[in-house]
């Protein structure tokens, strides 16, 4: 079996932790890096946060290389309310010993676009800081990109904590906007279909009894999910991890093709994703939306993927 060859640009954030240990588990995939983007917290944490979860995983082998310091036009917006100061609060992590990449997130991307033999597809789970700035920078490269597959915005609503959007896209609305008209594939999982992939409050302890990645899993669901459970929520949505699963197994998603353009002007809906979800503008589709998922099915593939690294079987090189 050809595995796909995979970009991962992420801003950890506890569900970026939880995307990387999902798709460095898949016998189905080929993680040729990871970058870092400025989104949940700044550049400089995010991309220790990467580099220290691929050190607890025992993958020093990944390269990892540093996106943008700060969106394009817009001033720095992080999330620490939700994912604390580190940006990946909770458990202790390892420091990281491998070293990073001396290039650039957006050259690295495009070194292995340059070189690879096969189109690649790009899974951001962060602000489109970074894939926009790539996009900008080496448009010849475009058509060596098979799809994107982010995660970010939503057709119903958002929850930036400022405003209606989508807190990804409302970071960097205008790389949103580079990426969304660049005729790439885009696969988008946003609010709609992630704030329902959840792992339980009450099946945390099945992943503690896989072992140190399944705790750790539960011990970043019990930081993360604290906001969750107080106001009434019945699990952790696991957002970033939505775009590994959906590789891995796409049944387990519904989607639906529709256009979708970013809002660059409004006051306090800038950043929203606006889809014309019924097809009445006459507009040709530009995005595939998820619009739900069998969420059992999602815990059992994060599940079997905690398993593979008790029994030293995810092999990713």
């Amino acid at each position: 079996m050809k595995k796909i060859p995979v970009l991962m640009d992420c801003d950890p954030g506890h569900d970026d932790a939880m995307a990387i240990i999902l798709a460095l588990s898949s016998e189905k995939l080929n993680v040729l890096g990871i970058t870092s983007a400025c989104g949940n917290q700044t550049i400089e944490k995010t991309t220790k946060n990467a580099r220290s979860v691929c050190e607890f995983l025992g993958r020093r082998d990944i390269p990892i290389a540093q996106g943008r310091k700060a969106p394009l036009l817009t001033p720095i917006y992080t999330a620490g309310i939700a994912h604390g100061d580190s940006g990946i609060d909770g458990p202790e992590l390892p420091e990281p010993v491998a070293p990073m990449q001396e290039m650039s997130a957006v050259e690295f991307m495009a070194q292995q676009l340059e070189k690879s033999d096969t189109p690649i597809v790009i899974v951001p789970t962060g602000p489109l800081t970074n894939v926009a700035t790539l996009i900008l920078c080496y448009p010849h490269l475009i058509e060596k990109i098979d799809k994107i597959v982010l995660m970010g915005g939503s057709i119903v609503s958002g929850c930036s904590g400022r405003g209606a959007s989508e807190f990804n896209i409302m970071v960097d609305p205008y790389a949103a906007d580079i990426v969304y008209t660049s005729g790439i594939p885009i696969v988008m999982m946003g609010l709609d279909v992630t704030n329902y992939t959840t792992i339980g409050f009450d099946e945390k302890e099945k992943f503690r009894e896989t072992g140190q990645v399944g705790t750790l899993i539960a011990d970043f669901a019990d930081f993360f999910g604290r906001g969750f459970e107080m106001i009434g929520w019945c699990g952790v949505p696991v957002h970033d991890a939505c775009t590994i699963a959906y590789l891995i197994d796409p049944t387990i998603f519904e989607l639906k093709e529709m256009h979708v353009e970013i809002d660059l002007t409004g006051e306090f809906t800038m950043g929203s994703t606006v889809a014309d979800c019924h097809g009445v503008e006459g507009k040709e589709p530009n995005v595939s939306v998820g619009i739900s998922s069998d969420r059992d099915r999602f815990i059992e593939l994060m599940l079997d993927a905690c398993k593979k690294y008790e029994k030293g079987e995810e092999k990713n090189v």
